[in-house]
């Protein structure tokens, strides 16, 4: 088949919904499919999409209402004889006007987080312009179920799944923090990723527990207001932002401790992968993190914007260390075994034919 990704964001942002674009494209095409990604020209997700092989096209989405880009989008579709789209969900009412205009293809909107803002119109856009729609947990899916999307097939769970890479090496902490433990958190320095509770947790802990330090991987425009109130809440010296580094597996590997403070999220994968490579994991308790831990199984559950729920959990996970690195050695086993990626692509791509084969018996 020949498929399509549609995923316009900022030149410089690598996230989850990034890179399951990346490897649902990568896998897709090992399968023998013909595979594009359309994003924005000279951006991060286009570098990594063309560093697997895939074929890339610059598209722009800027907003719901896009002439111009619904034309181009088309065209392509056409000539290229595109038989599915798969779209990010703000870009898919061009997107799927696009695929009205004249190629019909076979649409599917990925929903990696519920929408927080907007809901009504993402769920007329969704109802009218998509055929199905692919997201990666159950509470998620139930979210949909309860605006009205719920007609047989539409929505199909397909969990995240892991590349694994025992091979690269831990980042040694031990140069910079020397007798530190290092609670790491990952994710881009945005509102939803609630860092100011980080922050906060770390100056109820500071007195403590003066072995702690806090490592914050990632970039985004909350940068300079976060180092500010750490500044102001007199940790700066213990809460570190240190930017976007790769290989960030390396760097999960050398932490004592990962650390979601998330106030929404999909399915973290940054605590997947964390948990993958036997890492004790606090998380709040939004979205898929119950599915991931299996309910508290294999992570500790808070609740979100609780920054004292974040210092009691670190206390507890380092008064009972033992415990909570054998919790974490059945959580590597566990997600291992659960979240692998010939099992996402092969159920994404089983969902695709069965929705390409239902419209074009349809036509």
């Amino acid at each position: 088949m020949r498929i399509l990704f549609i995923h316009t964001i900022g030149k410089n942002k690598y996230g989850g919904g990034e890179r399951w674009v990346v490897n649902a494209a990568a896998g897709l095409k090992r399968k023998g499919h013909t595979v594009f990604v359309g994003c924005m020209k000279n951006s991060k997700l286009l570098e990594k999409a063309a560093g697997q092989g895939l074929n890339t096209v610059n598209f722009n989405i800027h907003s719901d209402i896009s002439p111009y880009m619904a034309v181009k989008i088309s065209l392509f579709l056409k000539k290229n004889k595109i038989d599915v789209l798969i779209s990010k969900r703000r870009d898919l009412a061009v997107a799927g006007m696009a695929a009205k205009i004249g190629a019909k293809p076979v649409v599917l909107v990925r929903s990696g987080s519920p929408p927080q803002s907007n809901i009504r119109k993402h769920i007329f856009i969704i109802r009218n312009l998509a055929d199905g729609i692919l997201t990666n947990t159950q509470t998620i899916k139930d979210f949909y179920v309860l605006k009205g999307l719920d007609s047989k097939g539409f929505i199909q769970v397909i969990y995240n799944g892991l590349i694994i890479n025992d091979s690269v090496k831990k980042y040694d902490f031990s140069e910079k923090y020397p007798g530190k433990k290092i609670v790491l958190s990952v994710g881009r320095l945005a509102s939803e990723k609630a860092y100011d509770n980080v922050i906060d947790a770390a100056a109820l802990l500071k007195e403590i527990n003066s072995d702690l330090v806090f490592v914050i991987l990632g970039e985004g425009k909350l940068r300079s207001k976060l180092i500010n109130y750490a500044r102001q809440k007199g940790v700066h010296d213990i809460v570190h932002f240190i930017g976007y580094r790769e290989p960030i597996v390396s760097y999960l590997k050398g932490c004592n401790i990962f650390l979601l403070s998330s106030l929404y999220e999909g399915m973290p994968n940054a605590a997947m992968e964390a948990m993958a490579y036997g890492k004790p994991v606090i998380m709040t308790n939004v979205n898929g993190a119950a599915e991931l831990s299996d309910n508290g199984k294999y992570a500790l559950l808070i609740p979100s914007k609780n920054s004292l729920a974040i210092a009691e959990a670190l206390k507890k996970v380092i008064k009972n260390n033992e415990y909570y690195e054998q919790i974490a050695t059945k959580a590597k086993s566990f997600v291992r075994n659960k979240f692998r990626m010939d099992n996402m692509v092969n159920e994404i791509e089983s969902f695709i034919l069965k929705k390409y084969e239902k419209k074009n018996n349809r036509l």
